[in-house]
């Protein structure tokens, strides 16, 4: 039995999608953690803002922050789902402390 452990994503998506794509993304996202043993702990979309520097032709994005608990191998399979959706400019999973 793998150990769950307390995790934390941030996703950067392209500001011009609509509202039921940014939702698709989002529900594909927590269906990978459910799949992973996992429990969404608590969504914070912080909305458009302003990038650092421009990613694929976008100066904003649409940034939203997920903490979850999940087994050792969701990190893994995230980041294969981030990389083959499209609305998705950037991404990055890390492990809490608690």
């Amino acid at each position: 039995m793998e150990i769950v452990r307390p995790y934390e994503t941030t996703f950067v998506l392209k500001p011009d999608l609509e509202n039921e794509e940014k939702e698709v993304i989002l529900e594909r996202v927590k269906k990978v953690i459910l799949d992973f043993a996992g429990e969404v702990n608590g969504v914070d979309a912080w909305g458009k803002r302003q990038l650092a520097y421009e990613i694929r032709d976008y100066r904003t994005g649409d940034y939203t922050i997920l903490q979850f608990d999940a087994q050792t191998g969701v990190v893994d399979e995230l980041e294969r789902n981030f990389k083959i959706m499209d609305g998705v400019l950037r991404y990055l999973v890390i492990r809490r402390d608690n």
